[in-house]
């Protein structure tokens, strides 16, 4: 019998142990799209891994996609299906961050008569993020709200609406804002606005000791409905600009030694996660006020603002509780961010509701004057409803 020659015994042992190691990877990258899909689940207070996990859904995605390619460039097409078994089991989650809903809804004008519009949008105090822009005559952001032209207008970070030439906020666009709003409210200390076409009362809700969180409840008369409409800005991550940078410099530094990629993994380690894990805390327990108020009011719910997570995470699972729902998820195609600042890239801007009245529309807009974009959603009240 003629010997097998040893450079072929190599290659097929060589190839078998990576294909054993491309087996293992596709299995863990599996287990790890689950654990991000559903990490919102595990309350924080137990572990923060789950919201973390979460946190880097995008990332393990696009892993998974070139993961399969590189089983179909190996033609190990079993390998796929640990891939996509994966997405399948994870489905629910993955709609909420990509939605495939195709098409707009057009209204009819029967329709027409039963809507409102919503514009929720963190304001970043009416400063323009993108710095000193040239040959700028007014305030950016307060120009998109008047072009929007929403029903109400959900704003954080916003603690004045006056004249103020150092952000080219003009008194035109101030007595612009008051024609168009005759209902207003400043919530100075929250920094939390409301501008309205329609009546509203302020419920001044007292807060547990010592939660300390930026919500407003508010509660409105439009078309004879009641609806009640929180403004939140939960708690935020807390990063200082040092933190930040830190952040920035794992993206934007040439590698370096060995030794010194260990010690700024570390830094962000102990710096990033200590702070991201009181965040989620804080949160929950904010969730659970809120839902708790939900609650005890019942009747029509919307819950917008700047929570400061991302889709699915706990505090906003906490708040839909089965059932509110997510406008985003139910109308819009493909995932979205609407925080861009420090390289921090997620959807932490939620439009929750319930009630008689339907999602229909949802757009983010691309004004970059403040680090979050507005996201604008189109409600039609229940044809049966009064």
């Amino acid at each position: 019998m003629r010997a097998t020659p040893l450079s072929r015994i190599i290659s097929r042992s060589t190839r078998a142990t990576l294909i054993t190691i491309l087996m293992v990877v596709n299995v863990l990258a599996a287990i790890a799209t689950i654990i991000s899909a559903y990490g919102g689940i595990i309350d924080p207070d137990l572990s923060i891994f789950p919201a973390l996990m979460s946190m880097m859904l995008p990332g393990i995605l696009i892993g998974d996609l070139l993961l399969v390619a590189l089983d179909l460039i190996v033609r190990k097409w079993s390998m796929t299906f640990i891939i996509a078994i994966s997405w399948l089991v994870s489905l629910p989650p993955l709609l909420t961050y990509a939605p495939m809903n195709i098409g707009n809804h057009e209204l009819t004008p029967e329709e027409k008569e039963r809507s409102f519009t919503l514009l929720t949008y963190n304001a970043l105090h009416f400063w323009d993020f993108r710095g000193n822009v040239p040959g700028l005559e007014s305030n950016s952001t307060i120009d998109y709200i008047l072009e929007t032209d929403a029903d109400i207008v959900n704003l954080q970070e916003v603690e004045f609406i006056k004249t103020w030439p150092l952000w080219h906020i003009t008194s035109d666009q101030i007595s612009r804002l008051n024609a168009r709003y005759p209902y207003r409210m400043v919530d100075i200390n929250n920094q939390l606005t409301i501008l309205s076409k329609y009546p509203f009362n302020y419920d001044d809700i007292p807060l547990p000791s010592p939660m300390d969180v930026r919500m407003a409840l508010f509660r409105f008369n439009i078309q004879g409905h009641r609806v009640n409409l929180f403004n939140v800005h939960l708690e935020s991550i807390g990063l200082s600009m040092a933190d930040k940078a830190l952040y920035q410099n794992l993206f934007d530094k040439a590698p370096g030694s060995e030794r010194a990629i260990r010690k700024e993994l570390s830094d962000v380690k102990h710096q990033l996660i200590s702070k991201l894990a009181v965040a989620f805390r804080k949160r929950a327990d904010q969730a659970r006020f809120i839902r708790h108020t939900i609650d005890s009011i019942g009747g029509n719910f919307i819950v917008a603002g700047d929570f400061n997570d991302i889709q699915g995470c706990y505090a906003v699972r906490t708040i839909m509780d089965g059932d509110m729902k997510d406008a985003y998820a139910e109308n819009a195609f493909g995932p979205t961010i609407t925080y861009h600042g420090n390289r921090f890239y997620f959807r932490i801007d939620q439009v929750l509701y319930k009630g008689d009245m339907k999602a229909v529309d949802i757009e983010r807009g691309d004004i970059e004057s403040s680090d979050h974009y507005p996201l604008l959603t189109t409600f039609v009240f229940d044809g049966n409803s009064p």
